[in-house]
Parts: structure tokens; C-alpha cells; sequence
């Protein structure tokens, strides 16, 4: 189903090490771009069922405010930031990423960094490390001094690495530098593009770029017959191939990746969704389906998604015959923009744009949201809201394995306190998180029998995209 993660993520890689699934991306908080989350790497065995325990680069302060002067004189405060990891790579026993990275003062790069374990934690591997109003003499410096670095290794094992406005070359051997000349890639629409990503199928390589933006993300693709860094052609059809659909309410599907299934020829492409607007983006996965002569089959984005790619990892009965209240939930808010239907429809995307109509959705917070078996919706309660909690009455008494919380903003962390009864007025506590713990699901064991049961958040963002109480 899509969302296929139950968090606001962009710019998604998802690469399979062993039986396990890892997916790494760019964690939103609904700050724009000038303030984003600490980066955590979500596993899952089969596709459906995810979660994470702790960041992956903790050596920065991702969320410390940094004051500079800027060119102008003025002073300013900003933030460190990762975007776009990359598809991860592994060579010679180690794990490598190729993070964007960008400075409070906005100056930015793409990185190189090393780990024993595809979870991470991962260190830069050249440097010290960044700074910031330091200028230490061995400080890391950037791959690449710009966004959105994606490796591909062809099938003979050269590596080479693909960045905005449509620049690629070739990696060395050792991952640590550039060998050879920058190309710039042609394509059959120009304008601004970033997002690339390269895959390789039978005997062509696809080389695919974003367009526009917002509610009009989409992305485009060229092919090569003779290798990643071309030269390219135009394929046959809509080079075109994903972009909003306004029948299942898809819109802007934008900077993604494409996994290959192992062992398959089952391709998938992972994509962002717009949203909420700005930075409260989610990840969505759709299959890619080919022609005979290896041209991308157009894809309708949709919130069914692809389902389980392994076998469901779960254990217990879902219980879902039940009701809940909240302490409070915000006011439903209607999110507006003009949505391009099909840009292969346009002599340019710029036209598209012009001739793009309004559309509106509409986002709500309540309560039973928790409990939809969607990663799209979620409860929140009121800003001003005092002492946030959710109830549940599973209308008889009935004993209880565990509950799984998925908070809003789970890279931030919760400390919660979790609650039993018989009759909905006498309350014994039966789990607790004391300490802000970062990770999802959020589990609450030691339950036994009850007919209610009570979350209090204590700390933490007061908001759950889902709430799953097991049953023994």
C-alpha cells in the first residue's frame, strides 16, 4: 500500500542486503528545506512492515541552530541538513552512501560515507568530518559540491555517479573521488532537473531525470545502447513516464529511485508524493513495466501500491473492532494546487504548467485515523492542546500481546505512558518509555487483559500515524 512508510520522507533508495530491506531518504518536518530531521535508515523483510532504532550519523547535531554573517552583512541562523542518500553501495565488506549534505550557510556537497553495517552508524570517509564557523585543515570535503549524488555500478564493475542538472562521471575505483571528464546529459525536455537516477535492464541503460516540481514533479527518462554515460537517445512513447494522477489523487511524484526485486526481473520505482505541501512528502513505490523493445511502460501512480515483496512479518491477531477518542485533534486543512494531467501532452513542461488545472484535497486529524491501516493519515492533536492522549475501548475485555505506535516525527523520538482498565474510570499503568527513545514502531508489551487501553505522550510530537493492538 502506499505510503509505504508511515512518516513524511522524500527522495527514497531502497536497496536489499541478505533477506532485509533497507530504505534511505531525506526526513522531513514541515520546516521547507531549511530545517530537516536526523537521518534514519527504515528496514523491513517484507516490504509492508517497517521500522527503525536510532540515526545513522550522530556525530551531527542535525536540529542545533548555527548563526553566521552572511555576504551581505546581515546575520542569519541556519541548519545542517541531509538530502538525497543515494542507493547505497557495498564494496570489499563495507557499506557505502552519498548523502547531500548542506551547510546552515547553504553551501553544500555530495559526500562519501563508510559503515560496517548497511544500518549504519555511518562515518565520513575522508576527514575529520564538517564544521561549521570552524576551518579545521583535514575537514571532509564534498565528492561533488552540488545535490543529489546516485551511484550505478555496471555490470563490470565500474562504478559511476550521477548529480543535478544532468552531470554524471565516472567514480574511482577506491569510491573517493571523480575519474575522467563530466559529461552533461542531454535530454528530450529541458529546464531545471535534479534526481537523477541510472538502472540497467537487458541490454540498455535508463537514464532518468525530474521536472518541474511541487504538485507537477515528474520525471522523464533517455536511453543509452552502449553505456551509462551514453549517448542517448529519446525512447519511443511518453519518455515521460510518471506524473500526477488525478483520478486516484496522486500528485507530483517526484525524486525517487528504481529497486530491483533479486533474483527477478521485477522492477520497481520509488518515488515522493506531494503531500501536505512544502516538506510533508511521503514515499510511494508503483511497479515498472516494460515494452517488448524495452521502452517504460507509462506509470499511473496510485495509492495501492506493490504489497508484500516477502512474507509477512507479523506476529499476532490485529485487533480491529474497536472505537477511539482523543484528548483533541486539529481542524481539517484543504490543500490547493494546479496539477499538470499528462506534460507529454505539452510542446514543454512550462506550457503544461500554464494550462494546468486547480485541484484540491482535503487533510484530516481525527482520532480513528490511528487505526485505518493507512500511512497517509494520521491523528494530531491541537497545538494548544494539554496533555495529549488517545483511549481506546475494544468494547469487551479481551487479552492483549502488545500495541506498535507509530509516532508523527519518529526521528525526534517520544517518551509515552501507556494505560489499562476494565470499566474506562480505573487505570493501572502497564508499559512506560521514560527516556525520549528515537525509533518505530514504538512498542508497548506486558499488556494482559483489559477493555480500554490509554496512550499519554509525554514527550515527543503529539501525533500517531498508526496505533496496532495485538491480541493473543
Amino acid at each position: 500500500m502506499n505510503p509505504i512508510v508511515p512518516d513524511n520522507l522524500a527522495d527514497p533508495s531502497v536497496v536489499m542486503f541478505d533477506d532485509t530491506f533497507y530504505m534511505y531518504a531525506t526526513i522531513d518536518i514541515d520546516h521547507d528545506l531549511k530545517e530537516m530531521g536526523p537521518p534514519v535508515v527504515w528496514k523491513s523483510t517484507d516490504f509492508v512492515n517497517w521500522n527503525f532504532e536510532g540515526t545513522i550519523i550522530p556525530q551531527i547535531n542535525w536540529n542545533e541552530p548555527h548563526t553566521y554573517t552572511d555576504k551581505e552583512g546581515k546575520e542569519r541562523t541556519g541548519y545542517f541538513r541531509y538530502w538525497a542518500p543515494g542507493k547505497p553501495l557495498k564494496k570489499d565488506g563495507k557499506y557505502y552512501i552519498f548523502p547531500t549534505i548542506v551547510k546552515p550557510d547553504d553551501s553544500m556537497g555530495t559526500y562519501v560515507m563508510v559503515s560496517d553495517e548497511p544500518g549504519g552508524p555511518f562515518d565520513f570517509a575522508t576527514g575529520s568530518g564538517l564544521y561549521f564557523n570552524e576551518d579545521p585543515e583535514d575537514e571532509t570535503q564534498p565528492l561533488i559540491p552540488d545535490i543529489d549524488g546516485e551511484p550505478f555500478v555496471d555490470d563490470n564493475g565500474e562504478v559511476y555517479i550521477f548529480w543535478r542538472r544532468r552531470k554524471a562521471a565516472k567514480l574511482s575505483h577506491d569510491l573517493l573521488s571523480l575519474d575522467g571528464e563530466i559529461i552533461n546529459i542531454p535530454t528530450e525536455y529541458g529546464g531545471y532537473s535534479e534526481g537523477p537516477v541510472m538502472f540497467k535492464r537487458d541490454s540498455l541503460y535508463y537514464y532518468i531525470y525530474t521536472l518541474s516540481g511541487h504538485a507537477n514533479y515528474c520525471n522523464g527518462y533517455m536511453i543509452s545502447r552502449e553505456g551509462p554515460l551514453g549517448p542517448f537517445e529519446t525512447p519511443k512513447g511518453e519518455s515521460v513516464f510518471i506524473y500526477s494522477n488525478s483520478e486516484s489523487g496522486v500528485w507530483g511524484p517526484g525524486h525517487g529511485n528504481v529497486f530491483r526485486m533479486p533474483g527477478t526481473e521485477d522492477y520497481y520505482f520509488l518515488y515522493l508524493e506531494y503531500g501536505e505541501g512544502g516538506t510533508t512528502r511521503q514515499i510511494f513505490a508503483n511497479k515498472l513495466n516494460f515494452n517488448e523493445d524495452g521502452t517504460i511502460k507509462p506509470v499511473m501512480p496510485d495509492f495501492k501500491g506493490v504489497g508484500y515483496l516477502g512474507e509477512k512479518d507479523i506476529e499476532g491477531t490485529l485487533i480491529s473492532d474497536l472505537n477511539v477518542s482523543a484528548s483533541s485533534y486539529r481542524s481539517s486543512k484543504i490543500v490547493e494546487a494546479s496539477v499538470v494531467e499528462n506534460p507529454n501532452n505539452h510542446d514543454n513542461i512550462k506550457a503544461a504548467r500554464e494550462q494546468a488545472e486547480k485541484r484540491a484535497r482535503t487533510f484530516s486529524y481525527q482520532p480513528e485515523l490511528v487505526l485505518d491501516n493507512s500511512n497517509y493519515t494520521r491523528w494530531y492533536a491541537r497545538e494548544d492542546g494539554q496533555n495529549p492522549m488517545v483511549t481506546f475501548d475494544l468494547k469487551e475485555a479481551k487479552m492483549i500481546d502488545r500495541c506498535e505506535m507509530f509516532f508523527v516525527l519518529p526521528a525526534f523520538g517520544h517518551s509515552w505512558i501507556l494505560e489499562k482498565s476494565m470499566n474506562g474510570t480505573d487505570w493501572v499503568k502497564c508499559d512506560r518509555q521514560e527516556n525520549i527513545t528515537v525509533k518505530s514502531p514504538h512498542i508497548g508489551g506486558d499488556i494482559g487483559e483489559a477493555r480500554f487501553l490509554r496512550l499519554k505522550i509525554t514527550d515527543g510530537e503529539p501525533g500517531l500515524w498508526e496505533f496496532k493492538i495485538y491480541g493473543k
